[in-house]
C-alpha cells in the first residue's frame, strides 16, 4: 500500500504527464477523493491512491500503462491512480446538481480536472466511512455552508436523487454538528504541474 501526501500527488502527476507527453499520448482524467481535496481544497495530510476518471481524449489503457510505469519508477502500489471509483458508483450522474469540474492543468492534449467541492462532498456522504471521511465531510460542510441535518439531507438528494443519508451518514452528520464545524479553513499553496 501507497502513501501519498500531497507532494507526492503533485511529484506523481507531473511524472505522469511527462510520461504521456514523451510517448505521444493524449489523455484526459479527472480526479476525486483525497487527491482532489488536498491539491485545491484543504490540506488533508494523506491519501493512499488518486481516485480518478477517465475522459476522452486517450484511453484508459495508455492512462493505467503510464501510471504503472510511474508506480514502478517510484516504488510505489501500481494502482496510485485507481480508476475503480466509477465502477461502485460514486460519481453522482443524475441528480439536479451535476458535477462541475476544474481544469488544473492542459497542455499538449493532456487535461487534468478536479471535482468541485460540492460534487466531493456528496460522494464523501456517500461514502462515510468513520474515521476516513469525517474530517473531510467536517471541512467541507463549512466549505458549502451546510449548517443543519436538514440541509445537508436536502444537499446529498440533489445529487442522488431517490436516495437518502444512511443511518450511519446521518449519525456523522449530527456528531460533526453536535462538535462543531471549523471556523475556517486554510486553502493549500497554489501549484503548478
Amino acid at each position: 500500500m501507497t502513501t501519498l501526501d500531497r507532494n507526492d500527488i503533485l511529484s506523481g502527476l507531473r511524472d505522469l504527464i511527462s510520461d504521456l507527453r514523451s510517448t505521444g499520448h493524449k489523455a484526459g482524467i479527472r480526479l476525486v477523493g483525497g487527491a482532489a481535496l488536498a491539491l485545491k481544497y484543504f490540506d488533508r495530510n494523506t491519501t493512499q491512491d488518486l481516485d480518478a476518471l477517465h475522459v476522452s481524449p486517450g484511453t484508459d489503457s495508455v492512462v493505467s500503462a503510464a501510471a504503472s510505469r510511474v508506480a514502478k519508477s517510484r516504488g510505489w502500489a501500481p494502482d496510485w491512480l485507481n480508476f475503480n471509483v466509477e465502477k461502485v458508483g460514486a460519481l453522482p450522474t443524475f441528480g439536479r446538481r451535476t458535477v462541475e469540474w476544474e481544469t488544473i492543468f492542459y497542455k499538449h492534449g493532456i487535461l487534468i480536472q478536479i471535482a468541485s467541492k460540492e460534487a466531493l462532498l456528496a460522494m464523501k456522504l456517500r461514502a462515510n466511512r468513520p474515521g476516513r471521511d469525517t474530517n473531510d465531510i467536517r471541512q467541507l460542510m463549512r466549505m458549502c455552508e451546510i449548517t443543519k441535518l436538514e440541509d445537508a439531507e436536502e444537499f446529498y438528494e440533489d445529487f442522488y436523487p431517490g436516495d437518502a443519508l444512511t443511518d450511519r451518514a446521518i449519525s456523522m452528520v449530527s456528531k460533526i454538528l453536535e462538535l462543531g464545524l471549523p471556523d475556517k479553513i486554510q486553502a493549500p499553496e497554489p501549484f503548478e504541474l
